[in-house]
């Protein structure tokens, strides 16, 4: 096997259904560079691990899997991986997306290799809606949240979401280097991802370009820890990335940043009391903070359980409803 310019890292649990279509979107690229697929499986009971083998056993010129005996989780699948690629690039493509350009390589490899000070790219992406079975294409432009060009700074106005894993490729030089940070990458408790954060990081350290054009498929599965049908989830999943960026902001002395993500965790953990019904928590930032109407209802949901009866169901329907009518009017 070449040494590889470029690896593609995919992680993969339990994606039966999509797993196939990822791998040979990989093997599809049309390239002038070597380049390797390492899969990192982490033990799928679905058939996933069946598929992953066999594509390994057909091209293992190519393909390398990277696994164990028992299900490690996605922040220690992702590092182990990680590790295990050994190209001068790293691209991600997980288990339940695609490329849909088999020029992806080849089109971002060269851009990196003509610019030196740039340490990332990425693009627009097509997103898929499992439960629908919509695809919007061009997903940031039809939202009109199209990225400058060639920026460094991420967080602090929102722009921290305007980047997508599929789409990325990077420096493993900075890969390495950053995910070291055991807060960020290897706490186990931490429910939050770990693609957004080593982006932000990378985006601190070098220059980032994006190529305005659809590179990729995103998959929006129907449950995932990102996009889950429980209030309760993904409050902690909230909170767990807003604790990430929080961090990051004071680690980059972001003074502004520090400020936003503050107030930001301040909101996030009133929901994770109200969703929990965790009354001394509630209590403890009722008395530590400037309360809006929208606080009040989340205390006073969280200590009485009359009004916690009537509220869980009531707001929990009404965020349903809010997001059904979101995903109208994009498709």
């Amino acid at each position: 096997m070449q040494e590889p310019l470029v690896s593609v890292h995919m992680i993969t649990y339990n994606h039966a259904p999509y797993i196939a279509q990822a791998i040979e979107c990989v093997l599809a690229q049309q390239t002038d560079f070597p380049f390797e697929l390492v899969i990192g499986e982490d033990c799928s009971t679905d058939g996933t691990r069946e598929i992953v083998f066999d594509s390994a056993k057909k091209h293992p010129d190519i393909i390398r899997v990277i696994t164990s005996d028992k299900n490690v989780g996605m922040k220690a699948n992702s590092y182990r991986t990680t590790q295990a690629c050994r190209g001068k690039y790293i691209a991600w493509c997980e288990g339940d997306d695609c490329w849909h350009r088999d020029n992806k390589l080849q089109l971002q490899a060269e851009y990196l290799e003509a610019h030196s000070d740039c340490g990332l790219v990425h693009s627009d992406h097509d997103r898929f809606f499992a439960d629908t079975g919509k695809t919007i294409k061009l997903f940031f432009c039809a939202t009109h949240n199209v990225p400058p060009p060639d920026f460094n700074v991420f967080f602090g106005w929102g722009g921290i979401y305007n980047i997508l894993t599929c789409t990325v490729m990077a420096r493993k030089q900075y890969v390495d280097a950053i995910t070291v940070d055991q807060f960020v990458y290897h706490d186990p408790q931490r429910i939050g991802g770990t693609d957004i954060p080593l982006f932000i990081e990378i985006s601190m350290r070098s220059k980032t370009h994006y190529f305005n054009e659809s590179l990729a498929t995103y998959t929006v599965l129907r449950e995932s820890a990102s996009n889950t049908k429980s209030e309760k989830k993904k409050a902690h999943f909230v909170k767990s990335n807003l604790e990430t960026y929080l961090y990051l902001a004071k680690k980059y002395n972001g003074k502004n940043e520090v400020k936003h993500f503050e107030h930001r965790l301040q909101r996030a953990n009133q929901w994770v009391a109200f969703w929990d019904k965790n009354e001394k928590t509630a209590l403890e930032l009722k008395n530590n903070s400037q309360f809006s109407l929208k606080s009040w209802i989340l205390y006073i949901g969280t200590i009485n359980r009359l009004a916690s009866f009537f509220f869980h169901p009531t707001i929990a329907a009404y965020i349903r409803l809010k997001n059904k009518y979101s995903r109208l009017l994009k498709g």
